[in-house]
Parts: structure tokens; sequence; C-alpha cells
């Protein structure tokens, strides 16, 4: 049932209050430190319980197992559980597994997801629970006057040195001025008209990993006055050795072949956040909400994700809808 429209702006100026004053994150967002299990669900379909001395508990996607814990799958159920040996296994209907005992058989099928794979979901998991981490220093709702809106990338790594610059702006602006800065001053600059993206030219300047670049674009009209401007939107590049980090971890995905496509983006998108790549990790995570839509944790981790890169009103409509389903 939907909620009366108080119940659901209140909470929203709650969100606002706690993290207005919240600090700015940089390109690389914070990893999410806590103690965690073995092993982690990744995927539920069906009625999934884990008996955990002597009770039973609903499975849940991102449900914490520790060593005991027994996983069931009922009639018409499955189950996708990640093991911090980074190790995937894939409960089929009416199947049973055990956490770190020994004499259990898995009735499962069995995949690497690579080194690292465990923690990296586990610290994107986690991303639900995090506060006061996110620029939501904007969020805001209600009628807006002309404004222009910086979305790609922000507060991001990029891969490769020719990135595509996206914003929006509303249709009274036309003739803008794009600027690139690095750490000494003005990087490169271009004039656009009537267009809301730009890729970066290969025969300017080249954009260097390990440099902090930001990019703003502003109205050129002088009869506007003061000019429209874009808030200052950062990026960082990707060096080439993380960049082989980035593409041997998502190979080692797409080498197993038991993940479900849920699964499957989610590990992606941990990958992607992890680099610090924010709007492949959002992509990611929009592909496995499309496969699990009733994936709240999902859509909470969006929500954050959307705040964190400043486009709060993504942010806002995913915690409406959160709230809605409550």
């Amino acid at each position: 049932m939907r909620q009366k429209l108080s119940t659901v702006f209140m909470p929203l100026l709650a969100i606002t209050a706690l993290l207005v004053y919240s600090p700015m994150q940089g390109p690389t967002p914070t990893k999410v430190h806590a103690e965690t299990g073995l092993a982690v669900l990744l995927n539920i379909q069906g009625q999934v319980s884990i008996h955990r001395n002597g009770s039973t508990i609903p499975g849940t996607f991102g449900f914490q197992l520790n060593s005991g814990d027994e996983v069931e799958t009922g009639p018409d159920s499955s189950a996708e559980i990640l093991f911090e040996n980074n190790s995937l296994i894939s409960l089929g209907p009416g199947s049973k597994t055990g956490i770190g005992t020994r004499g259990k058989s898995a009735p499962a099928e069995k995949a690497a997801l690579g080194d690292q794979s465990f923690q990296t979901v586990q610290n994107f998991i986690k991303l639900k629970d995090s506060e006061g981490t996110s620029s939501v220093a904007r969020l805001r709702s209600g009628d807006k006057a002309a404004e222009i809106r910086a979305e790609s990338p922000t507060a991001t790594a990029v891969k490769g040195g020719q990135p595509t610059f996206r914003w929006q702006a509303s249709e009274a602006v036309s003739d803008l001025k794009f600027t690139i800065y690095n750490e000494d001053g003005v990087h490169w600059a271009h004039e656009v008209s009537g267009v809301h993206e730009i890729a970066y030219p290969a025969d300017a300047p080249a954009l260097e990993s390990g440099v902090s670049y930001s990019w703003m674009v502003e109205t050129t009209d002088p009869l506007q006055f003061p000019p429209l401007r874009s808030a200052t939107a950062y990026f960082e590049v990707l060096s080439d050795d993380q960049s082989k980090g980035l593409e041997s971890a998502l190979a080692a995905v797409d080498e197993q072949k038991v993940a479900s496509e849920s699964a499957y983006h989610t590990v992606r998108a941990s990958i992607f956040y992890d680099h610090g790549l924010m709007d492949d990790a959002i992509a990611e995570t929009r592909e496995a909400l499309v496969k699990d839509p009733e994936n709240a944790t999902l859509q909470s981790i969006l929500a954050h994700l959307y705040a964190q890169v400043g486009l709060t009103d993504e942010a806002i409509q995913e915690y409406g809808r959160l709230l809605e389903k409550r």
C-alpha cells in the first residue's frame, strides 16, 4: 500500500538532515571495513532457510553466514553463496550445505571468482548501511530554476584517456563553454552549442593517471549574467596497472559459468566500485536490479551510489521507492 505523502516526505527530510553536513568524497570511494562472516548469500530464489544454533532464519540477499550454519533450499528454490576463499556455489532445489564444517556434501556447482572477490563484494554490500559518506549536501526537491548539472564523470575514476563528458541543462541553456582543469589550472577548454555531451578528443592534451582533474560547463551568452555554471565535477584516470587489475578481475568473473545474472552483475558492480569506477558500478547495479527487481538491498546500494556521485534527484527517487515498499 502506498504511504501518505507526509510519511514519505518526512523520512526524506531526515535523510537530508543526516547527510547534509557530511564531508564530500573524492574520486575513490571509501571502503567499509567491518567484521564479516565466512560466506555471504548473493542470490535468493524462493524459500531459503539458514539453520543456526537450533534456530531457523529466512535467507536474504547479503546475509552473512558463519561457521556451523547450514543453508537449505526449499522445492523450486535456489541460492548462491560466495565464500571467503572466493569460490561461488549454486544450490538447486531441495539442497543443503554446511558453512565452515567438514563431512557435509554440498549438492552444488562451484566456480572461482578471483582472488579478492569475497572482500570486494562484502565492501559493496555494506554500502546499504553506510551513513554520512556521500555527497548529498545538494539534496533537494521541488521546482528548480534554469540550471546546468554535471552528470558524468563525477567523483569517479575513468578507464582510458578519452572519456565522454555528459551534463543536463534546461531548455533555455544552449551555448556553453566546457573546461577541464588540472592541478595547475586550465587543462583544455572547448565551446559547444545545443549538445549535452562531448567526447574528449585524441588531439587534446593527454589525461594522465595520478592527477586529480575537475570539469565544469558554463554559459557564454553575455546577456546571461551572472553566467550559469554547473557544479565542479572531479575524476581521475586509472593507471595501466590499475586497468590491468580491473580487467583481470572482470575476466575471472566472466570465465565462471555458475552465477545467476543478478549475482554476475552484483559481483561486477562490486569490482567497478572497488576500482573507483562509479558510473560502471551504477550501471551494473541497475542491471542486477533488472534481474532481481524486489531486492531492497541492491536498491538501497543504488540510491547510495547515486548520492555519492551527486545525482541527488535519482537518489531521492530510489529512497522514495524504498520507503513506499515499507
